[in-house]
Order: structure tokens, then C-alpha cells, then sequence
């Protein structure tokens, strides 16, 4: 899988204080102006799916409930062995706990900010994961 790698100090990488440990951890943050939602977090890691065909059935249907479980339903495993699902979000590497998010799943689905901790996977849900990378901060 490919890397790609952000200076650390650019106003997309972001430090954020676990609220449980207080351990610090780099990440970075796609711009309001990115194509970056719907995403979704593991159940378990840190890593993200952000996949072409939930983008485009999200443009043709507004935010719902229902819209929610469609995509629930339809997101597969991460290969860390957790689950991509709406609501989770991304966790500290040092302590486990979530980084929590102040919108609900419906809301979040039109959220552009997708939060990508150093070392986590942007994953794409494409044969062979084309277009997948893992996101380093230097």
C-alpha cells in the first residue's frame, strides 16, 4: 500500500489529546473542500473507507435514518478484523478509547472532515484496494 506522507505544522495536521489518557497523537484532516463524505471509522482501528459508490448514492438522497443503515448494511470488514460502521470514530493508539465526534451518524454523513491518525488507512472498498494509502506524519 502506498504512503503518503504531511508535514507536520500545514493546517491539516491536527494533534489531539485523548480525553482518557491524555496521550497525543498526529492526524490529518481533509479540507472542508474535499469530496472526503461519506466516510467511515473501523469498529476496532483507526483506519477509514471512503468509497465512490456511497458518495454517489448519498448525492442522489438526502441524509436519513434509513440512508444510515443502507450504508451499515453494505460496508464490509476492515482488515484489521473490526467493521467499518456509521458512528465510530477514530481511537487512541495508546489507550484504545474513541476520539468522540459531536454529530450523530445522519449528520456525519455530509461531514468533508475526515480525521486520519498517523499510520492509519484510507481505504477505498475497491478490487485490490486501488487508491487506498496509509497517511504518515513527519
Amino acid at each position: 500500500m502506498r504512503e503518503v506522507h504531511y508535514q507536520a505544522g500545514p493546517q491539516w495536521v491536527v494533534a489531539i489529546a485523548c480525553t482518557t489518557c491524555r496521550d497525543v497523537t498526529k492526524a490529518w484532516r481533509s479540507s472542508g473542500m474535499s469530496d472526503s463524505c461519506p466516510h467511515f471509522y473501523c469498529s476496532k482501528c483507526s483506519n477509514v473507507i471512503l468509497r465512490a459508490a456511497d458518495r454517489d448514492l448519498l448525492r442522489r438522497r438526502s441524509p436519513s435514518p434509513e440512508l444510515v443503515q443502507e450504508f451499515a448494511a453494505s460496508l464490509p470488514a476492515c482488515p484489521c478484523g473490526g467493521r467499518f460502521t456509521p458512528g465510530a470514530n477514530p481511537k487512541c493508539r495508546a489507550c484504545g478509547s474513541e476520539f468522540p465526534h459531536q454529530s450523530d451518524p445522519v449528520t456525519r454523513l455530509t461531514d468533508p472532515f475526515m480525521i486520519v491518525l498517523d499510520g492509519a488507512c484510507v481505504l477505498t472498498g475497491e478490487e485490490g484496494e486501488a487508491g487506498a494509502y496509509r497517511v504518515r506524519i513527519d
